[in-house]
């Protein structure tokens, strides 16, 4: 049985406590996830590890809006499109893209959340927390076998949670668009598993564009439900993905008691 792990944004802005967006209990989730692979070196086949990698200006931070008294939104607080029609909030940057966008966002049953600033590209939060590497590093040493990074979240105008595209997909910017190449990749196998953070967003949100995009692929998936920390614990919107996941054959496993 070839075996691929997908590991979704395992960065130190995530997964250490200091971290910018540190996730509860995400330092922990890495220990586990890093035994997991010395555990079952032989028998994984392909790493495919996830970077959320955002420009220092991003619509999901304060930085990309104002009121009209200069003030910036507070954190964990929403944008809508209504906000922007109001002109209670005002785009400081790509202000065409804007209303379109919160207007797109909201179609698809999603908001406009502000986040801290984080995993801006090339910092010391952007990096893979080292306990991941040092396994991974060791796993391809041990069994000559290759990772893959994949980028995302680069264009300043969406959110770009899940892996596979973003939130909103501009025709102007391709990065956006869906990653074909990557379901096409995970496809080649007869298992993936699925870990990383945050797992009631990016997480979710990977998952669910495979739901949509390559339903035959649902029932691959193993979740390993103690490797994927939430931020928010009562988020329906991620309950309802992993529900429809589960009646779509996915499996959710414990790290410790699940081996390959």
């Amino acid at each position: 049985m070839k075996t691929a792990i997908l590991a979704i944004d395992l960065q130190n802005d995530f997964t250490r406590p200091d971290g910018a967006l540190a996730v509860n209990k995400a330092d922990e989730d890495v220990w586990r996830i890093a035994t997991f692979v010395r555990e079952n070196s032989d028998a994984i086949d392909y790493i495919a590890l996830t970077l959320d990698s955002h420009q220092p200006v991003h619509i999901a931070n304060q930085i990309y809006w104002r009121n009209a008294e200069g003030e910036m939104p507070e954190l964990f607080s929403t944008i809508t499109a209504e906000d922007v029609r109001t002109e209670r909030w005002l785009p400081q940057y790509n202000a065409k893209k804007a209303l379109p966008y919160l207007e797109r966002l909201e179609l698809a049953g999603e908001v406009c959340t502000i986040w801290p600033r984080h995993c801006v590209s090339g910092t010391e939060g952007w990096a893979i927390d080292k306990v991941i590497m040092d396994s991974i590093v060791d796993w391809t040493l041990n069994t000559g076998r290759a990772y893959d990074l994949f980028f995302k979240g680069q264009a300043q105008s969406t959110e770009h949670y899940s892996i596979f595209k973003a939130s909103v997909e501009w025709e102007d910017e391709p990065e956006t668009a869906l990653n074909t190449s990557l379901l096409d990749r995970l496809e080649r196998f007869d298992r993936v598993i699925l870990v990383g953070e945050a797992g009631d967003i990016c997480v979710a949100n990977s998952l669910n564009d495979i739901l949509i995009n390559r339903p035959a692929l649902a029932a691959k998936m193993v979740v390993l439900t103690d490797c994927a920390s939430w931020i928010y614990g009562d988020n329906a919107r991620a309950k309802s993905i992993y529900e429809r996941a589960g009646a779509m054959g996915t499996r959710f496993e414990v790290s410790e008691n699940y081996r390959l």
